[in-house]
């Protein structure tokens, strides 16, 4: 149950610390030569897991940045990670911080195991707090509302019901602020008991749709695997929905067709047919769409982002991506805020960008005022979304059009 979400260079780096681990089996203790790595950390040491259980010392401050549990298993790190029991290794993976001092207490603590076992995220929101350990220890003597008053949660039964619900793969800072979102907000806290199981997908609904909480879909998806990506796509096809529903000015009865689907699938075919609705309700009776027009935008793409221009090229542009541009087309620009539609293609496919052209906040004092490009929107064909190569096209092209301006 390790994090699927992409190693950053420091996380990368530090997975190397394994090989420079020196496991003393008499003393129970395995020393982490951070030296050469990172010099400010010097040696670290941990205590292994079954003297964790046995040791009354105060548990030290460990670098919070360690991943540990993601490290490769060279022998003499292996040595003292294999007296951890997998699930507690697999629990303290999901947290992007605090590792080791989550698995001290967790070996050190009866209370705090049961706790990362049953309401992990309240488990690592207690030892991230400001609380020292003392303060801590007299907290799991009382019942879990009180843990989650304290660490600045609603201490009621709710907030217990819907930490023990969670049933997350990784936690990063995101997912940490969707769940502080739904925690805080009474009314997702309330209709989010009626699931009984809230995976990463389910959380991101909640937080980012809380209309659509409880709903058929809400509860189709609390029940699917998921992964980073997907819930990225989740989000991003049903911010696309609504939009065009805005820009439609469908009725409620219409919208709430969104809720009522079993399946992303079906979102998107809603998505689809209102694609066409918005090109009858811009198109003039000139303005077909053939398949000419579209093969002749093809043609013109490269593998360099290109402006596109005029109302047939947005067209095409949305019936070949399936992605309804047209929300945001505008035919005369603003002069502080000029909305930018570019596209290209590469071997993965065509992509789109809806960039936005702005002043900075603080104007530079000489008489040329660099405009800078913030990204809206980025899509692919079949209205998927960009990866790390499109994106890196995309910020080479943002860069030669500062130079240019």
């Amino acid at each position: 149950m390790k994090s699927p979400v992409l190693l950053t260079a420091t996380d990368k780096k530090q997975q190397q610390l394994a090989k420079f681990c020196f496991w003393d089996e008499v003393e129970q203790l395995l020393y982490i030569d951070a030296r050469k790595l990172f010099p400010k950390e010097g040696v670290v040491s941990i205590i292994g897991w079954d003297n964790m259980m046995m040791n009354a010392q105060l548990i030290p401050k460990y670098p919070s940045y360690f991943k540990i549990m993601a490290w490769s298993n060279d022998p003499q790190f292996s040595d003292w990670r294999k007296q951890i029991p997998q699930w507690v290794q697999d629990s303290c993976a999901l947290f992007p911080s605090h590792q080791m001092t989550l698995l001290h207490y967790a070996g050190k603590y009866p209370q705090v195991l049961e706790l990362l076992d049953h309401a992990p995220m309240l488990a690592w929101r207690l030892i991230t707090s400001s609380l020292h350990e003392p303060e801590i220890v007299a907290l799991l003597s009382g019942k879990r509302a009180q843990i989650a008053e304290t660490v600045g949660w609603p201490g009621k039964a709710e907030t217990i019901k819907f930490l023990t619900n969670l049933r997350l793969r990784w936690v990063n800072t995101e997912i940490a602020e969707q769940i502080e979102t739904c925690l805080l907000d009474e009314q997702r806290l309330s209709a989010l008991q009626s699931l009984p199981r809230i995976n990463s997908m389910a959380l991101s609904l909640a937080a980012r749709f809380p209309e659509l909480i409880g709903s058929q879909l809400h509860h189709a998806l609390a029940q699917l695997p998921c992964r980073p990506m997907q819930c990225q796509s989740m989000l991003a096809l049903l911010e696309d929905a609504y939009r065009v529903a805005e820009f439609l000015n469908l009725d409620n009865k219409t919208v709430n067709k969104i809720g009522n689907c079993r399946y992303l699938v079906e979102v998107t075919e809603l998505y689809q047919a209102w694609l066409l609705l918005t090109i009858d309700k811009l198109s003039h009776a000139k303005v077909k769409l053939h398949s000419a027009n579209q093969k002749h935008l093809q043609q013109r793409l490269t593998n360099e982002p290109m402006m596109i221009h005029g109302l047939e090229d947005w067209m095409s542009l949305s019936q070949i991506q399936q992605h309804v541009w047209l929300t945001d087309y505008v035919e005369n620009a603003q002069q502080s805020n000029e909305a930018v539609l570019v596209a290209w293609q590469d071997e993965e496919g065509i992509w789109a960008a809806l960039t936005e052209a702005h002043l900075p906040e603080k104007p530079q004092e000489s008489h040329q005022t660099m405009r800078m490009h913030s990204i809206a929107r980025v899509r692919g064909l079949e209205n998927c979304l960009a990866g790390a190569k499109q994106l890196s096209t995309l910020h080479l092209w943002q860069a030669s059009r500062v130079r240019q301006d």
